[in-house]
C-alpha cells in the first residue's frame, strides 16, 4: 500500500484517539470515588483500579503519538496497528460490558 494511504489512515486514527481521550476523560475524574468508603485507601485492589481508570485517557494519547513516531520512522504497518490498539481495546471492553 502506498505511504500516503497510511498517512490518511493515521490521520483518521489520530482523530478517533483524540475523541476517545475526550470521551473517557469524565471517567478518569470519577476514579477518585473509589476511595469513598472508609478504609479503602488501605486496599491494594482499590489503588490498582484507581490508577487503571485514571490512565485510560492516556492510552489514547500515547497510541496517537507512538503511531506518528513509528510513521516517521517508516514503520507504516506498525504505526497503524499501534494507533488502532487503544480504539480496539476500548471497543472490546465496551462489547464485553454490553454482554454482562
Amino acid at each position: 500500500m502506498p505511504k500516503h494511504y497510511y498517512r490518511i489512515i493515521l490521520i483518521v486514527l489520530t482523530i478517533a484517539c483524540g475523541m476517545g481521550g475526550l470521551v473517557t476523560m469524565p471517567f478518569a475524574m470519577f476514579a477518585a470515588m473509589a476511595f469513598d468508603d472508609p478504609g479503602n485507601e488501605h486496599q491494594l485492589g482499590v489503588w490498582v483500579v484507581f490508577f487503571v481508570i485514571l490512565s485510560i485517557p492516556l492510552w489514547f494519547v500515547i497510541g496517537a503519538i507512538a503511531g506518528w513516531f513509528l510513521y516517521l520512522r517508516n514503520w507504516l504497518r506498525a504505526s497503524a496497528l499501534i494507533a488502532a490498539t487503544p480504539i480496539a481495546a476500548t471497543t472490546i471492553g465496551w462489547l464485553l460490558l454490553q454482554l454482562a
